[in-house]
């Protein structure tokens, strides 16, 4: 039921923020070329953050009136509503910062790490090593809690921590296209909502034990509460953004992508056992790097099914030009 309601609640504060936003959106500071050669605002995932925030202070000030049963799962509510805000202010904000100040002429891993070699920090790298921060920080209450911590466990918390900062760029280097982001997420957060449910079901991680719920006869899932229910608060934000980004109204930016990519980022850390995410991560690198040589637009346009899915919902013009992707 408090899925439902942050859910609801996502839906509602979403679109009062949207709605909110539109002359802020509507400034020619924020306006950027898209792949059409057509000025558009961009960052429209600012959203998020006061979306977000309005359902957490509702959400924590309830939470911590109520007493008696099933505390153990307001308590793990609130820890995921933690982890969550963490994770969406900070990724947002550096979105943000790489939106309206990125260097547009360093480009990738590469072009970053050239110019700091010459003792200029761009916005990308200085977003890089603060994005790697932010999942630290948000990531903090799953090692710190537990007081069983080992040196091992410090070491997987710092590479669970690079891949929700890489799965964060990754999607921004999804966010080419309209609507292609959001497309990518809705089915990758449902496969990491399904993997968490799983895992609280069957037992499987480490140090995870049962608990009875407030009903006689039920279950307690803590991932349910210290991820799923949190992260439909930014699914619902995103499905409200979702028809302006495919329609060209505006682009998500940085700000936007960057946040969707850590939702899922999260929820690979929770919902995979240490061997999955390390392959993962590896993974993630790969691409990552492969974007700086190869164009994702071209592959997915050279396939037929990808293209169809990738268009579907958006206007038929072809590109002017493409850049990076």
């Amino acid at each position: 039921m408090a899925a439902l309601w942050l859910f609801l609640g996502g839906l509602a504060s979403g679109l009062v923020t949207l709605f909110l936003l539109r002359g802020t959106l509507s400034s020619e500071r924020l306006e950027r070329v898209n792949y059409r050669g057509v000025k558009l605002p961009t960052a429209a995932g600012v959203a998020f953050v006061p979306a977000f925030l309005m359902v957490w202070a509702v959400a924590v000030a309830v939470l911590s009136g109520l007493s008696g049963a099933g505390r153990q799962a307001d308590a793990d509510l609130i820890t995921g509503l933690s982890m969550m805000l963490v994770a969406v202010l900070g990724f947002c904000l550096l979105g943000l910062l790489d939106d309206v100040a990125g260097d547009s002429g360093a480009k990738g891993f590469k072009g970053h790490f050239s110019e700091a070699l010459h003792g200029r920090f761009t916005a990308g790298l200085v977003k890089a090593f603060l994005g790697f921060v932010v999942a630290l920080v948000a990531l903090a209450p799953l090692v710190l809690r537990d007081a069983n911590s080992t040196p091992s466990n410090y070491g997987i918390w710092i590479l669970d921590a690079a891949l929700v900062a890489l799965t964060a760029n990754f999607f921004n280097l999804l966010d080419l296209r309209p609507g292609r982001a959001l497309k990518v997420f809705f089915p990758a957060f449902a496969l990491c909502a399904g993997l968490t449910l799983r895992y609280s079901v069957e037992g499987m991680s480490p140090g995870l034990t049962f608990q009875a719920a407030a009903g006689p006869g039920s279950i307690y899932l803590p991932y349910l509460y210290r991820y799923v229910a949190p992260a439909l608060i930014i699914v619902a934000v995103a499905i409200v953004l979702f028809p302006g980004d495919l329609r060209e109204k505006f682009m998500l930016g940085d700000a936007g992508s960057n946040v969707l990519g850590a939702v899922i980022g999260i929820g690979l850390v929770l919902g995979t056992s240490f061997w999955w995410r390390f392959g993962i991560l590896i993974l993630v690198l790969f691409l990552n790097i492969l974007s700086e040589k190869y164009s994702f637009s071209k592959a997915i346009s050279s396939n037929r099914a990808l293209n169809w899915i990738d268009s579907l919902g958006r206007k038929g013009q072809e590109a002017v030009g493409d850049n990076n992707n």
